[in-house]
């Protein structure tokens, strides 16, 4: 359930709750949400049935909504000792017993219930303390027997009275109009003095200044002046939009009820499906013609109208199409707040829109939604360096890509033995419990059945989208024959391996997959890379390690069952990408320690005898080497990143690997004269690692440089290719720096400190983790691979 959102004008008011009792006749059978409708200053209780889904709590007996109008609330109690989490409310026939979560969100709801009452202008409404916290959580706990309620006495009514608003009453009997709109064939009596405050559009028309005043404020290319200057001499205006649109618009400047923005809890949760699409198109257009003709005020209760009944939407292709006509090329940059909402939605709904087939393929057909999706998760973003990007056609690779830079866990890599034949099969044990967003798709299939004897997927079902499970959803993997303890879920799709796996067998060449031990050892003794490197082009080979470069287009298949393995190994922060767009660097050790033995097939005495005699072919990372870990870029950066997703596998992880790594991605950016680095903001762990990539990287570029020579940051910048910003937070964070000024620089580098951090911290100052000399020499491709 989602926290309380109050502070944020793209989300909806929301607030989580345990549970909730009306006048102790009616009690929840389960948690809810407490939603407020801005546009109308109502709160209702809703259950979410799925993520982004929710539907209207009702009364049994009458199946009315559960509900109340703020302007009719009479009081409010709650214990403000920063432990009560229970809030009364009391109206005029009944009590709400509202039960939160957290305190916080108690404390948050009295706080906007009361700046709402105020909004409103509910004069009579109280806020109470109760004497103490048990006497207000008891179940029976009666506001007005306790006297904490004053005695106004109010009318309970579920619809607004139009006579409460002068306006209102003047448009219904058309009384002293003098001006007409014209929309559809309707004529529509109006007042000049109220159009001409509330719109800069209108003041201008009406004052017949058309071509002088409203140049800044409308697109003139979609008006006739000379025929609206006309029409203003006559006391009257012609409008383009639908009669609809502009009759549910000037009510809406008359502060006239209108079903297009009324209630959401009695006029739009409980209607049919075609009836809220309808509606939701009519607020669409709503907002457009507010945009068009100046009318902010109104503009942005139109905005939370469609925000706050989104929830209220079940069908998955409602959501897209609404996505689409609000990311629209036509529409107003000015949005208000609609594009983040929207997006936020799609994303929330993103499972059940890659299941249902005519959702997704408006989804995928439109190329907007899922840019400004991935563009969205990006700044969402707390700790990660990559999002979480659906594909963009069902018959397009994803990979994730994630910040985590090895997680900080024990490893759990166990050996399993030399001989297959140890490697008992288990079979996949399915539990009732949420599945995770399948991202394979039609290129996955074959791909998997390459180690079957026949297909056991179709294109159809490599649709089929899966929520995400709290915990891993793969027990064990065996990866070539090492059995490693997984630590988050990853996304392999639940036709091929099931919703959970007690363990999953992960080809330690090609990163294959099968839940079948026989299977997987049919495709160890035949994988095309069993005795070959991995595809792509060696472009860094020194000592034990090379790396190489693989193009995530020309490559898909292995990109994508990389990073499906990859994901085992990743917390939920996460991410998935087309895989087209990336390129993935592999760092292959030839002497990997701990080595994978290469499974046996039979059971002849010599098989021992042959893997003691160190023969390299039986040791299946000897020969060709084994890929022990690997980061992604992006091929065209508007940032200029040179990493978007790090990962050393755990059964290598603490060798320092991942400075290889970081170092790799550096020394390619000066050789592709670049400046960057890591896509941000950096996770806890990602910022450690990189703290010490760049700590030890600058440390040994100012013990290096000449003992009189004066280095600048933008000195340092140029040597070792860290942004600016990175050069001074690590700085500061090595405690080198000195306050004082020198040749107009606020501060100054203590060389003496900087020997001192390297000595205590075992820097070697003489060698970084690459061997700059060892890297392929080529055209700088500026991200773009050159893989034959």
């Amino acid at each position: 359930m989602p926290p309380s959102v109050i502070n944020n004008e793209h989300a909806s008011v929301i607030w989580p709750i345990q549970s909730f009792a009306v006048s102790n006749d009616f009690k929840s059978p389960r948690p809810a949400s407490l939603l407020l409708d801005r546009a109308n200053s109502e709160f209702g209780i809703l259950y979410e049935t799925e993520p982004g889904v929710s539907v209207m709590a009702q009364f049994l007996d009458t199946e009315e909504a559960v509900y109340f109008q703020v302007f009719k609330v009479r009081a409010a109690c709650t214990r403000f000792n920063n432990t009560c989490k229970k809030v009364c409310v009391l109206m005029q026939h009944f009590q709400l017993d509202l039960h939160f979560t957290i305190v916080a969100h108690a404390a948050e709801f009295l706080q906007k219930l009361a700046r709402t009452a105020t909004k409103v202008s509910n004069l009579h409404f109280e806020v109470h303390e109760a004497v103490s916290k048990a006497a207000i959580e008891r179940p029976n706990f009666n506001m007005e027997k306790e006297g904490y309620a004053n005695q106004i006495n109010q009318q309970w009514m579920a619809i607004p009275d139009e006579t409460t608003s002068e306006w209102a009453r003047i448009y219904k009997t058309g009384k002293c109009s003098d001006f007409t709109v014209i929309a559809g064939g309707r004529m529509f009596p109006v007042h000049r003095v109220l159009l001409c405050t509330r719109s800069q559009y209108f003041n201008a028309v009406c004052d017949g200044q058309f071509s002088v005043n409203l140049r800044d404020h409308v697109d003139y290319r979609i008006w006739d002046s000379a025929n609206i200057v006309k029409e203003t001499e006559e006391r009257s205006i012609t409008l383009p939009e639908s009669d609809q649109t502009v009759s549910t618009m000037l009510q809406e400047i008359y502060e006239v009820y209108n079903s297009t923005t009324s209630s959401i809890f009695t006029s739009f949760a409980l209607r049919r499906e075609m009836e809220k699409d309808r509606v939701m198109m009519d607020l669409l257009a709503l907002f457009v013609a507010f945009d068009k003709y100046n009318l902010e005020p109104i503009k942005q209760k139109a905005t939370e109208a469609i925000i706050d009944r989104m929830t209220f939407i079940p069908d998955p292709f409602s959501i897209v199409d609404l996505a689409a006509s609000i990311y629209d090329d036509n529409f107003f940059q000015n949005d208000r707040g609609l594009r983040k909402a929207i997006i936020a939605h799609v994303q929330m709904r993103l499972p059940t829109i890659m299941d249902d087939e005519a959702a997704w393929e408006e989804y995928s057909e439109n190329k907007a939604v899922p840019k400004a999706l991935h563009t969205h998760q990006r700044d969402m973003m707390d700790g990660a360096f990559g999002v979480l990007t659906p594909p963009v056609s069902p018959t397009k690779n994803n990979t994730l890509e994630s910040p985590m830079v090895q997680p900080r866990h024990p490893r759990t890599c166990t050996r399993v033995g030399a001989k297959a034949r140890l490697l008992n099969p288990v079979l996949p044990t399915i539990e009732p419990r949420e599945a995770a967003p399948c991202t394979a798709t039609t290129s996955m299939a074959p791909d998997v059945a390459s180690m079957s004897t026949t297909p056991t997927t179709t294109p159809a079902a490599l649709k089929t989208s899966q929520k995400p499970p709290t915990g891993p959803n793969v027990l064990e993997v065996v990866f070539g024959s090492l059995l490693v303890k997984p630590w988050y879920p990853s996304f392999y799709p639940e036709e091929l391996v099931g919703r959970r796996v007690d363990r999953l067998y992960v080809c330690q060449w090609c990163f294959k997959y099968t839940t079948e031990e026989v299977k997987f050892l049919g495709h160890m003794n035949a994988c095309p890379l069993r005795n070959d490197p991995p595809p792509g082009t060696p472009i860094y080979t020194a000592s034990n390690y090379s790396l190489y470069e693989i193009d995530g287009e020309k490559h898909k298949l292995y990109a994508q069952n990389l990073s499906l393995f990859a994901k085992l190994f990743l917390d939920t922060k996460s991410v998935f990408y087309d895989v087209t767009t990336f390129l993935y660097y592999l760092l292959i050790a030839h002497k990997p320690e701990p080595s994978i033995p290469k499974p046996r097939f039979g059971d002849g005495p010599d098989e021992e005898e042959e893997a003691t005699h160190g023969d390299d072919d039986n040791v299946g990372s000897a020969a060709k080497g084994q890929v022990v870990g690997f980061f992604s870029k992006e091929k065209m950066s508007w940032d200029n990143n040179n990493l978007a997703c790090i990962l050393v596998f755990p059964p290598w992880q603490k060798q320092g690997l991942g400075q290889i790594l970081m170092g790799a991605s550096y020394e390619m950016s000066r050789r592709e004269e670049r400046l960057g680095g890591p896509e941000k903001p950096l996770s806890d762990l990602g910022r450690i690692a990189y703290t010490h990539y760049w700590s030890q990287t600058l440390a040994r570029t100012i013990i290096n440089s000449p003992t009189k020579k004066t280095l600048t940051i933008h000195d340092l910048r140029d040597k070792t290719y860290i942004v600016p910003e990175d050069i001074i937070a690590t700085l500061q964070a090595m405690d080198v720096l000195e306050q004082r000024r020198k040749g107009g620089a606020d501060a100054v580098i203590n060389k003496a400190r900087v020997r001192m951090w390297a000595e205590s911290n075992g820097v070697d100052v003489m060698k970084g983790p690459v061997d700059t000399e060892a890297f392929v020499v080529r055209d700088a491709s500026r991200g773009v691979s050159e893989d034959g």
